[in-house]
């Protein structure tokens, strides 16, 4: 039986996090979920604590601050790989990703190392213009500046195979936030895992407020360029 691990990381998601775990339970029921929270303000810690009650499946690791997106998912990776997990699922917990549509991105496994769910090759994005905006404009640029195969780089909504988690986890990240998730690709991309993407349904926030910051796209653009030319110096660097 396959052991899998559903992830996802909060900060101030106490509207969303209870309808998160109950839909996640019932689309993978055999299925333990990990929950990082950055010492939440708002109580999402300790809604979580108390819904463990109920869903024994969770484990929860609350940290003593706001410490980030990137280095919440590096320890996800970390804690899937080293309890033998054959899968890892990582997630947005804001309703924005649905977890009913867990098994689609699951599903692109059987073909390939890693899957990516896709907003653009057949799926949809049905949030505020403006995160379609940023969202298409960082996307645009990394299918240019990274080539891998995809047409989604930026969703955190993911499933990694033990080979997938390896690779991820011996690449040197050189960029926090949001680049960080492309940052992981090229990692992975650079060992030879095979990539697969799956349509999914992109939504808007259930509630509560966005954290992505507005300079985001300048901050992408800036590291998706940075790894471009690293890409270029090491293609030379081997003729």
């Amino acid at each position: 039986m396959t052991k899998e691990l559903i992830f996802t990381a909060t900060y101030n998601e106490r509207d969303n996090i209870g309808w998160w775990i109950q839909e996640v339970a019932k689309a993978r029921p055999s299925s333990d979920i990990l929950i990082v929270d950055d010492n939440s303000p708002d109580g999402t810690g300790e809604l979580i604590s108390e819904m463990s009650k109920e869903f024994p499946q969770i484990t929860l690791h609350s940290r003593v601050g706001k410490l980030g997106l990137s280095s919440a998912h590096l320890y996800a990776l970390q804690y899937a790989y080293e309890n033998d997990y054959d899968v890892l699922v990582t997630m947005d917990a804001d309703g924005s990703h649905l977890p009913s549509q867990i098994p689609k991105v699951v599903g692109g496994l059987d073909n390939a190392q890693f899957c990516i769910g896709t907003r653009t090759h057949g799926g949809t994005h049905q949030a505020k213009k403006s995160r379609q905006l940023l969202s298409h404009g960082a996307n645009t640029i990394a299918r240019v500046l990274l080539p891998m195969g995809l047409t989604e780089y930026t969703t955190s909504f993911r499933a990694f195979s033990r080979p997938a988690m390896k690779a991820a986890l011996s690449h040197e990240y050189g960029f926090s936030g949001y680049a960080f998730f492309i940052e992981c690709l090229e990692g992975m991309h650079q060992q030879g895992i095979v990539m697969a993407e799956r349509p999914i349904d992109f939504l808007d926030r259930q509630g509560g407020v966005s954290k992505i910051p507005k300079n985001q796209i300048v901050v992408s653009a800036g590291a998706l360029t940075q790894m471009s030319w690293a890409r270029i110096r090491r293609r030379a660097s081997k003729n």
